[in-house]
């Protein structure tokens, strides 16, 4: 259901529970991930690793993602947003996959690489989540 004279950048986002809820989430999840990976010595202090890269930027990330989620014309799904309902969709699927994200890390140093199919399973569920998304943006029409 498209709605007439809905512009895009007149939305604004304020802070609500569920938000509130998600960054909360979030944050801990990255709280949790940086204590593993300072106790499971990821920072040795002779060389950068690979999964001190892979932390600093999801970390970073999924802080971007959660920002973001703020401000809906930034949002960009393949599609031009076109009515409030898609917005708050779309504001609810970045947060979830702002979550998903903040475990990928946490997993990544949690497991060892002969049991690395933890990560494969998030990268599956994010997946899931794009399309269960893309599915509702689209019957939002």
């Amino acid at each position: 259901m498209e709605q007439k004279d809905f512009d895009i950048k007149k939305v604004k986002v304020y802070r609500t529970l569920e938000g509130t809820i998600f960054e909360f989430v979030a944050a801990i999840i990255l709280i949790a991930t940086w204590i593993a990976a300072v106790a499971t010595r990821v920072f040795n202090g002779s060389d950068i690793t690979a999964k001190y890269v892979v932390l600093v930027v999801i970390s970073l990330a999924v802080i971007v993602m959660l920002a973001n989620a703020y401000y809906p014309r930034r949002l960009n799904f393949g599609q031009e947003l076109k009515n409030i309902r898609q917005v708050e969709i779309g504001i609810r699927m970045v947060r979830t996959l702002a979550v998903e994200l903040a475990f990928l890390p946490l997993f990544m140093i949690a497991f060892t690489p002969e049991h690395d199919f933890a990560p494969i399973i998030l990268f599956a569920i994010l997946i899931v989540t794009v399309v269960v998304f893309k599915i509702l943006l689209n019957k939002a029409k």
